[in-house]
C-alpha cells in the first residue's frame, strides 16, 4: 500500500492561514494614507501605529511558545485565528460616531492592533512545530518555503483588491473582509486541523515515511508534554549560532516590514502614485517575493538532497539573499521613474525573501522539544525590527521629509545580517545541552544522508 500524502493538507492549511495572518497585518498599510489624513496624524504616529502590533506580538512570543510546548497546535492556533480576525474586524469601527475625536479613534486603532499582535504570537512557532512534526527532514525548507510564499502572493493578490476596496468603499471595508474572512477560516482550521497520530486521513505507511526522515515519532521527536527546563533556555542563549541568527533574523524582518507598513505610503508619497496604482504597483514586488521564497527554499533542500552538507545548503541562500537585499538603497536614484524604482524593489523583496530560511534553520540546530519555547525567543528578534524599523522610518520621515534616509537604513540592517551570518553563525547542527534528556540528535543528524538516500 502506498503512503497517503496527507502531510500535503496539512501545508495547505499552512498556505491559507499564512495568507490571511499577513492580509490582517498589511491592510493597515493600505489603508494607512487615508488613515493618516482622516485623523491628522503626524509621521511619527503613524509609525507608531504601524509597529503597535509589533509591540504586543513580540512580548508575547515566550509564553505563547512555552504553551505551545505544553497542549500543541491545534486548539491553541484555531482559537487565535479566529481572537485576531475579530481585532481586525473591529478596526473597522474606530471611525464610528461613538468615538467623538480624532484621538479617541486612534487610542482604538492601537487597541486593536495590540490585540491583534497578542493574538497572532502561536502563528510562527505553531507553523515551525507543525512542519517539524508532519515532514522528513529532506523536505522541511520547501514546506516551509511554500508556505511562506503565502504571504507574499496573499499580498501580491490582496492589495490591488484592497486598494480597490479602500478608493471605492472606504478603509473601513478593508477590515471588515479581511476580518471576517479569517473567522470562517479559523473555524474551519478546528474542524480539520490534526496531529499526525490522530489524523484519520494519513496511514501507516505515511507515518513510518515521516518518522524516517526525522518527523513525528522519530528519536529526535520529543513529546510536547515533556518538561521544558529553564537552565537548557539559558544554555542556547549563551550559543554564539544562537546570537547569529537572532541579529540574522531581525535584518531579514527590517526589509519585510518595510513592505508590510510604509511600502505602500513610499509609492503614494514618495514615487507620487495614486492609491490605485499603488496596489497595482505592489503587487510586482510582492510576486518577485514570492518566486524569491519558493526558489531558496528549493535551493537549500536540492544542495541538501545532492549531499552538501547542511551548513552550506542552509547558509548560502541566506546570505547570497542579504547580499543581494542591500540594492534597495539604489531606489534613491530613480524616484522621478516610478517603473525602474519598483523593478529595483521587487529585485531587493526577492533577495530578501530568497534568504527567509530562519525557521528552516532553526529546526535545524533547536531540539523539537524546545522548538515553542526557543521559537518565541526567535519571533522576539524578528519581530522587535517590526517594532524598530517602522518607528525609525517615522521619525527619518518627519525630519527629512524624504524616504532617502530610510532606505539606507534598510540596506544597512541588511549587511548587520550578512555580517552576523559570516562571523556568529557556525556549523548548522543540533544544539544539545549539556546532560540533556534528548536523545542525542547530533547522531541522528549525522545519518541523515543515509536516510536520505534511502527515500529517494
Amino acid at each position: 500500500m502506498k503512503a497517503t500524502k496527507s502531510r500535503f493538507f496539512i501545508l495547505s492549511l499552512l498556505f491559507i492561514v499564512t495568507a490571511i495572518n499577513y492580509m490582517d497585518r498589511a491592510n493597515l498599510s493600505v489603508a494607512g494614507s487615508k488613515i493618516q489624513s482622516e485623523f491628522d496624524l503626524s509621521a511619527t504616529q503613524l509609525g507608531l501605529l504601524f509597529s503597535m502590533f509589533t509591540w504586543f506580538y513580540a512580548a508575547s512570543q515566550i509564553p505563547v511558545g512555552y504553551v505551545l510546548d505544553r497542549i500543541g497546535s491545534r486548539i491553541l492556533y484555531g482559537g487565535a485565528i479566529i481572537l485576531w480576525s475579530i481585532f481586525t474586524f473591529l478596526m473597522g469601527f474606530s471611525s464610528h460616531h461613538l468615538f467623538t475625536t480624532a484621538t479617541a479613534s486612534f487610542l482604538m486603532l492601537l487597541g486593536c492592533r495590540a490585540l491583534i499582535g497578542i493574538a497572532e504570537a502561536p502563528s510562527f512557532p505553531s507553523n515551525t512545530k507543525i512542519i517539524a512534526t508532519w515532514f522528513p527532514d529532506h523536505e522541511r525548507a520547501r514546506a516551509t518555503a511554500i508556505y511562506s510564499s503565502a504571504q507574499y502572493i496573499g499580498l501580491a493578490l490582496l492589495t490591488p483588491a484592497l486598494s480597490y476596496v479602500v478608493a471605492e468603499y472606504g478603509w473601513e471595508m478593508s477590515f471588515y473582509l479581511s476580518g471576517g474572512a479569517g473567522i470562517l477560516f479559523g473555524i474551519y482550521w478546528l474542524m480539520k486541523y490534526r496531529d499526525p497520530q490522530h489524523s484519520t486521513g494519513t496511514n501507516q505507511q505515511e507515518l513510518n515515511y515521516i518518522r524516517e526522515g526525522g518527523g513525528y515519532g522519530s528519536t529526535n521527536q520529543a513529546s510536547v508534554s515533556e518538561k521544558v527546563r529553564w537552565k537548557d533556555i539559558k544554555y542556547f542563549l549563551k550559543q554564539r549560532t544562537i546570537w547569529g541568527l537572532f541579529i540574522a533574523q531581525f535584518a531579514c524582518s527590517s526589509t519585510l516590514y518595510f513592505f508590510l507598513t510604509w511600502f505602500i505610503v513610499y509609492l503614494e508619497k514618495g514615487l507620487h502614485l495614486s492609491i490605485t496604482k499603488a496596489g497595482i504597483g505592489a503587487s510586482f514586488p510582492y510576486l518577485m517575493a514570492m518566486a524569491g521564497v519558493l526558489c531558496g527554499g528549493t535551493l537549500s533542500d536540492m544542495l541538501l538532497k545532492k549531499g552538501k552538507s547542511r551548513t552550506l545548503a542552509r547558509k548560502l541562500p541566506v546570505m547570497a539573499g542579504l547580499c543581494l537585499t542591500m540594492v534597495i538603497c539604489l531606489v534613491n536614484f530613480f524616484e522621478d521613474q516610478p517603473t525602474v524604482a519598483i523593478a529595483i524593489l521587487s529585485v531587493a523583496f526577492f533577495a530578501n525573501a530568497f534568504s527567509n530560511l530562519g525557521w528552516v534553520v532553526w529546526s535545524d540546530v533547536i531540539p523539537r522539544n524546545f522548538i515553542g519555547t526557543m521559537g518565541g525567543c526567535l519571533n522576539i528578534c524578528g519581530n522587535l525590527s517590526g517594532i524598530v524599523s517602522p518607528i525609525a522610518i517615522g521619525v527619518i520621515l518627519q525630519r527629512t521629509n524624504n524616504f532617502q534616509y530610510a532606505m539606507w537604513y534598510i540596506a544597512a540592517v541588511a549587511l548587520a545580517g550578512l555580517l552576523a551570518y559570516t562571523f556568529l553563525v557556525g556549523k548548522i547542527e543540533v544544539i544539545v545541552p549539556p546532560k540533556s534528556d534528548i536523545p542525542n540528535q547530533h547522531r541522528a543528524d549525522s545519518n541523515q544522508q543515509k536516510i536520505t538516500g534511502a527515500l529517494k
